[in-house]
């Protein structure tokens, strides 16, 4: 019940300073004991969402975040990042495997809240029934039944695919480089967001491709305007984006300006790679459609997996590659031939019979919930002065310290005190954000990152005063 009245004040269908309904009322309306009733509204009390007014009853609290401005918009002239000191990806990465850091930085969910016994019990029981067969290669273009569940699940994205549409990737880091390759050659430039995912800039770095960043805003995404001007100054070759959930940021670009989007690069047949990996943790409301729903001349190509919401470490994801179907074939074969074949049934048989849909309806409630409280957290124990991102859906939150914070210190401090941060350069292909940071909010509020957060807000008042 406290988490339904959560929902309700998360989409504002109740809204600070309402009145809530009597505890007697509640019980009613619920059909459950006062005592009960008045617990729920306890519960909610201690997540900071409702207070109670003496002789007035309970109230829906004003949210401190929700008072805090958004990041700003930052342009800034292109610059080589120099991280020949310290590399604070591999940092990062080295930190997800150490169990003494309160693991802020990796965008990765708690394992707790993932079906993953579910999901050992169902490849136990496939590899049994498969026998000797279940060590077979998985040759592209993968597992017929999951590019079938895939095509099926393909209507709520608004895109109605078929299966022979889909290629099965390892993971979806996997699928951005196929793309990429498939689309563009060592040189060529490529539209980013800025800021953008980091694990892109890595793939452009390593493909010897050259990133053109486009600012972006907390409501409405990629600066279309900004875009077609860098269009009739550069030779682009492919933009790369997240129009859903984007990661940092979190916004969903709304329709209209996704269609204006294709008519721009359709003008000039440019090819945008759609990375869709947070496209089903939505927050609130139905699940905005993909880019590729509004593609009719097959420019897009849209990668995503089953990384964020389901199983990391089951490296599943896939590619859906438009007029490139072919060439990303013959890539796929060529740098990883196959993929695993369990893992891919296992996550066929879980959309097929597992719950997913009622599953994921629980799992954005949660994420929803977390990325709350971690707003919260952030505005008590930070600096005065900060921009916060307010995510539409995925887990993550992108802030904006004040100037005089560098983020790379404060990674580095933050790293002695136990905690591991994404600092803001690692988003930007020029070296920009040197004062923003991304928090991971895939794991509970509780209390040890509870603490986390409040020496990281300690820090970063430090360096702000020096």
């Amino acid at each position: 019940m406290a988490d339904r009245l959560e929902g309700m004040i998360g989409s504002n269908s109740l809204r600070p300073g309402d009145r809530m309904p009597s505890v007697r009322q509640f019980a009613r309306q619920q059909r459950v004991s006062v005592p009960t009733a008045m617990h729920a509204y306890a519960t909610l009390e201690t997540r900071g969402l409702v207070e109670a007014r003496p002789k007035s009853g309970f109230f829906v609290r004003a949210s401190k975040a929700d008072l805090v401005r958004a990041p700003k918009i930052i342009t800034s002239s292109p610059k080589v990042t120099d991280f020949s000191s310290l590399d604070p990806l591999d940092s990062i990465i080295a930190a997800h495997d150490n169990p003494n850091l309160v693991p802020l930085g990796m965008a990765l969910p708690d394992p707790e809240l993932l079906p993953g016994e579910k999901l050992a019990r169902s490849m136990s029981s496939i590899a049994r029934s498969l026998g000797a067969r279940s060590t077979n290669y998985d040759m592209p273009p993968g597992s017929e039944c999951l590019r079938r569940e895939l095509a099926r699940r393909s209507l709520d994205w608004g895109c109605a695919l078929q299966p022979e549409e889909f290629i099965i990737t390892n993971g979806c880091t996997e699928a951005l480089s196929l793309a990429l390759r498939a689309v563009c050659s060592p040189g060529d430039t490529v539209v980013v967001e800025s800021p953008t995912y980091f694990g892109l800039t890595c793939i452009l770095r390593e493909l010897q491709l050259k990133a053109l960043p486009i600012p972006v805003d907390s409501q409405n995404g990629l600066d279309l305007d900004a875009l077609e001007t860098c269009l009739r100054r550069n030779k682009v070759a492919a933009c790369a984006l997240i129009p859903n959930f984007h990661n940092p940021v979190g916004y969903v670009m709304p329709e209209d300006r996704k269609r204006r989007l294709l008519e721009i690069v359709g003008k000039r047949d440019i090819p945008v790679i759609e990375d869709d990996i947070y496209g089903e943790l939505n927050h609130t409301g139905d699940r905005p459609r993909c880019l590729k729903a509004f593609d009719r001349d097959g420019l897009v190509v849209l990668c995503s997996s089953f990384s964020k919401n389901l199983a990391p470490g089951y490296r599943v994801g896939y590619v859906s590659a438009g007029r490139w179907h072919a060439k990303v074939m013959r890539l796929k074969i060529a740098y990883s031939l196959a993929n695993a074949t369990l893992p891919s049934l296992v996550i066929s048989e879980y959309l097929r019979n597992g719950g997913y849909d009622r599953y994921l309806r629980t799992l954005r409630q949660t994420y929803r919930q977390q990325v709350e409280r971690m707003r919260e957290a952030v505005v008590h124990s930070f600096p005065e002065g900060i921009g916060l991102s307010r995510p539409q859906g995925n887990f993550v939150l992108w802030c904006e310290l004040p100037p005089q914070v560098d983020s790379l210190v404060l990674f580095k401090q933050a790293l002695r005190a136990g905690i591991s941060i994404a600092p803001g350069p690692l988003f930007s292909p020029d070296g920009g954000f040197s004062n923003c940071l991304r928090l991971n909010c895939g794991y509970p509020m509780t209390p040890t990152v509870e603490r986390a957060v409040t020496v990281l807000g300690q820090l970063a008042k430090q360096l702000a005063r020096s």
